[in-house]
């Protein structure tokens, strides 16, 4: 909105709040013209008249201003509805009229100052000032068989904006009274079941038909409801078909997004008045007692009740406390992540703190446990099987709860040493920027590892607060010029050499990086897929770790993947969740490229 609008705006949101009968006050306080008494001289003048009686307007506010604002000045109109602006320049203005029970106007017959119709001075105005006039709104909410529909919320609208709030009867009947006629409305009406609808029943209030409402008459606004059945979910313990009181669903995808709804003491949550169609929901336990469960895809249908049940099993709960191996007293400052089985990538820190709790973990989601310490004196570990700290993720213990099975974890801290290097060119001795070397597997994109920084252009890394322990370092590029190594200058963690970190020591440990190997190839999807949308990796076929930087698909669904070393590797592709392997391994040679790969992702 230009400035002189906005300045129109709110000088006339002023006289509104006013009244008209005030706008002589409000004038002498901002030292204006007073009331205008008709002068050859005007400039500006004419008179307000009711448009439909033609007798005068006594007290109407006019207010007048330029397009930029300028020459802003204010009047009210005497006894005999006349008005002037003596000595008024001249030019082109606005012309705003405001006069209690009168519709505001900016001449002629315009409700914003931006549509509002300019005026040249010198003119003399005569203006028809429309009455505010009242009528009714009123309607029924009825079902498909015409049967009205109580407590239905109906709100009154106009511009999006609140008007008025009512609920139909018994018998489905509302009404709104005293309307003024002089605006287009719209009607919200909220079903019992939650569901919205506006006139016209449609969902979006921009696709509702604007209504208006007519002088001393009665606008009729009706709603039929659209067809609609019942929904009843039942959660029943898995092992035991117990029913499962007060676990809630609440909904993912549907034509209607109903309220969240717990179950009562038979198991069972009702969804009454459900637009037909085909639902998904969620489900959670407030007693985190069961897992997470999903319901659907379930199909409701017009007058009909159906039922779906989910069989439950009771979640895994893990605890674990931090201690100093040697003294066994709590440590205040690590973080403990559950990580993969087979994966030995971690991620981001998980659960921080002196104690570390994951609540309603399902029973088949095997797990690791990498602890990284951040109080400067004690190191990383894999728990190890025998319960003490490891540098190897072979040796780490494989949680595989039962469920309902509360786990307790105490992880015994041994103290910390660093490992320091230079990542470098094998060809040409510069230091490499973007390596993240990372005491656990390497991630498939740009992460830093645990306690550790990427390298910039010198090649210089540190990986601190690592337990007193075997370690085989991995240095993933993600620059897209070198291939990723392992400490050793070795291919995989298989060939690798482990460097034996000491507590309260420094270690060296320098890296020689080749020159990238490289996959090219193509994706083919279904009609309909995201081709770019594809997630492919690679992992040795060896040790099963990441092997190369997770390349884009491009739009003609192109790849080429980098980072790969002289290794055997295996494609996995992606599209949602889970990953399917490609059917032959490849082998790759650092600084070559193999190409002509084609991934055909299979219809769902």
């Amino acid at each position: 909105m230009d400035s002189w609008q906005k300045r129109g705006s709110m000088k006339s949101r002023m006289l509104r709040a006013l009244g008209a009968a005030a706008m002589a006050g409000l004038m002498a306080v901002m030292g204006l013209t007073g009331p205008a008494q008709a002068a050859e001289a005007a400039g500006l003048d004419g008179t307000i008249t009711n448009k439909l009686t033609g007798e005068p307007v006594a007290g109407a506010g006019i207010v007048i201003q330029q397009q930029d604002g300028s020459n802003w000045n204010f009047t009210n109109s005497d006894t005999d509805g006349r008005f002037a602006f003596p000595e008024t320049p001249a030019g082109e203005y606005t012309v705003q009229v405001n006069a209690n029970g009168y519709v505001e106007e900016y001449l002629y017959g315009h409700r914003n100052s931006w549509e509002a119709d300019l005026i040249t001075v010198p003119a003399t105005l005569q203006i028809p000032l429309m009455p505010i006039q009242y009528g009714d709104v009123a309607g029924r909410v009825v079902d498909q068989k015409g049967t009205g529909i109580a407590h239905v919320g109906v709100q009154l609208r106009r511009g999006g904006n609140w008007v008025g709030d009512t609920a139909t009867d018994d018998q489905g009947r509302y009404r709104f009274e005293r309307i003024e006629t002089d605006s287009n409305y719209t009607a919200q009406f909220t079903l019992p079941s939650g569901q919205v609808l506006f006139n016209g029943g449609v969902e979006s209030e921009y696709d509702a038909p604007p209504f208006t409402v007519t002088a001393d008459k009665t606008t009729t606004v009706n709603l039929t409801r659209p067809p609609v059945g019942n929904l009843i979910v039942r959660a029943v313990d898995k092992e035991t078909g117990a029913a499962i009181a007060g676990y809630c669903w609440y909904p993912q995808d549907g034509p209607f997004s109903f309220h969240t709804t717990c179950t009562d003491k038979l198991g069972r949550a009702r969804f009454p008045d459900m637009p037909v169609g085909t639902y998904r929901g969620g489900g959670y336990d407030p007693n985190e007692v069961y897992v997470n469960g999903l319901f659907g895809p379930v199909t409701v249908t017009e007058n009909e009740t159906t039922w779906t049940t989910v069989k439950l099993e009771k979640s895994v709960s893990l605890h674990v406390d931090f201690v100093d191996a040697a003294t066994g007293d709590p440590v205040s400052g690590a973080c403990v992540t559950l990580a993969d089985p087979v994966y030995t990538d971690v991620g981001q820190n998980g659960r921080c703190g002196s104690e570390a709790d994951y609540n309603n973990l399902f029973a088949e989601d095997h797990f690791r446990l990498f602890v990284a310490p951040y109080d400067g004196e004690h190191g990383a570990q894999w728990v190890s099987t025998t319960g003490g700290g490891t540098g190897d993720p072979a040796q780490a213990k494989v949680f595989k709860p039962v469920p309902g099975e509360r786990i307790r974890v105490t992880v015994k801290l041994d103290g910390a040493g660093s490992v320091t290097g230079v990542v470098r060119d094998a060809a040409t001795g510069a230091g490499v920027r973007a390596v993240c070397p990372t005491p656990t597997g390497p991630a498939f994109s740009y992460t830093e590892g645990p306690n550790a920084n990427c390298t910039y252009d010198g090649g210089q890394y540190t990986i601190r607060n690592l337990g007193p322990y075997q370690w085989k370092l991995a240095f993933p590029a993600y620059d897209g010029k070198h291939a990723w190594a392992w400490s050793g200058d070795a291919v995989n963690r298989a060939s690798a050499t482990p460097v034996q970190v000491v507590a309260g020591e420094t270690v060296t440990l320098d890296a020689a990086l080749p020159a990238t190997g490289t996959i090219s190839g193509t994706v083919t999807v279904p009609d309909g897929t995201c081709r770019t949308c594809v997630g492919i990796t690679a992992v040795d076929a060896t040790t099963g770790d990441w092997a190369g930087i997770q390349p884009s698909v491009r739009s003609d669904g192109t790849f080429t993947m980098k980072g790969l070393n002289t290794q055997d590797v295996r494609l996995l592709y992606s599209v949602g969740d889970g990953r399917v392997a490609y059917p032959d391994l490849i082998h790759t040679t650092a600084g070559e490229a193999v190409t002509g790969i084609t991934i055909t992702v299979p219809a769902a």
